[in-house]
């Protein structure tokens, strides 16, 4: 198997799945074949990779980490298969778990949300961790694609399904650090699903400004930018980001999504990526707040990414 890319050594990654994550984040695997080839040269790992949130990790016994790690694996696999017949059932299953081992104060409790993934052909389903002074998380369980044909199971898994974005996922958290991109906890390829950060989007919001056609400079337009989408000066010209152009004087603006479009594009070029999914589907893209509440566009969906 060839290795196309490498990233940097990862500065910490006390998860016993070390192995499998490091090459899935310092590599780029291109198809699924290369991919599950990596998870079964590592089938101690149950198709595990990634970590657990650091935030859960340093409430872990040290003396008995790597058991209590992979029992929290196991037990979480459980509430989400329990979450698709009872969300009451799942979520008290899941306290109960995390409350055992101390990742949750006995304050603390967890909710599971489902949210509406009918439009989605390769999730299932789509649940929200949210609680009382926690962070919250959002649980992307893949479509299952078995029982396709071959062929179409080739076409469907070449840029996206649970291999395939797990990868792309854990290689993205390594080399792009990016306040515009998730970040993803784990992948359970076995058990078919996703952890990462949740993205809430900023409710019912309509932003106070309108990107106008034309500015008197550059600035004036990436200030809106920023007030709209969160995008600084110092990220767009980091980037090279193509906003408009100027002409007589004037700086006039590309539309919205074609700016969002090159933001993104012009990330996973520097990196030998693109995204081919990117510019016809808006939902791989939220408006959120940042830690001032403050709009943040963020990209949430890994699916369509492959080499240039």
């Amino acid at each position: 198997m060839t290795k196309i890319l490498e990233g940097n050594k990862r500065q910490y990654n006390p998860n016993f799945t070390s192995g499998i994550t490091r090459k899935l984040s310092r590599n780029y695997y291109h198809s699924e074949q290369d991919i599950v080839k990596i998870f079964d040269m590592h089938s101690q790992k149950n198709g595990i990779a990634g970590q657990l949130p650091l935030s859960w990790l340093k409430k872990i016994d040290t003396n008995e980490k790597h058991k209590i790690i992979n029992i929290i694996y196991i037990e979480f696999a459980k509430s989400i298969k329990l979450a698709q017949n009872s969300l009451k059932t799942a979520t008290e299953y899941l306290n109960n778990i995390l409350h055992k081992y101390k990742i949750l104060s006995p304050e603390q409790n967890f909710n599971i949300i489902k949210k509406d993934t009918s439009g989605s052909v390769y999730t299932a389903n789509g649940y929200i961790l949210s609680g009382n002074g926690t962070d919250s998380f959002f649980v992307k369980e893949f479509a299952d694609l078995s029982d396709k044909s071959p062929r179409m199971y080739e076409i469907m898994t070449e840029s996206n399904g649970k291999f395939v974005e797990i990868a792309r996922a854990l290689y993205l958290n390594n080399r792009i650090k990016d306040r515009h991109i998730m970040h993803t906890h784990w992948g359970d390829t076995k058990n078919g699903y996703m952890v990462s950060e949740y993205v809430k989007p900023l409710k019912d919001y309509t932003s106070p400004i309108e990107i106008k056609e034309k500015y008197n400079s550059e600035e004036a337009l990436i200030d809106d930018l920023n007030k709209n989408y969160g995008f600084t000066s110092k990220e767009i010209k980091k980037y090279k980001v193509q906003i408009g152009y100027e002409y007589q004087g004037q700086f006039y603006s590309y539309p919205e999504d074609r700016i969002i479009y090159n933001y993104f594009s012009n990330i996973l070029e520097k990196y030998g990526l693109k995204d081919y999914d990117l510019y016809c589907n808006p939902d791989n893209y939220i408006i959120t707040g940042d830690e001032k509440g403050n709009p943040l566009l963020k990209l949430i969906d890994f699916g369509g990414i492959t080499r240039l």
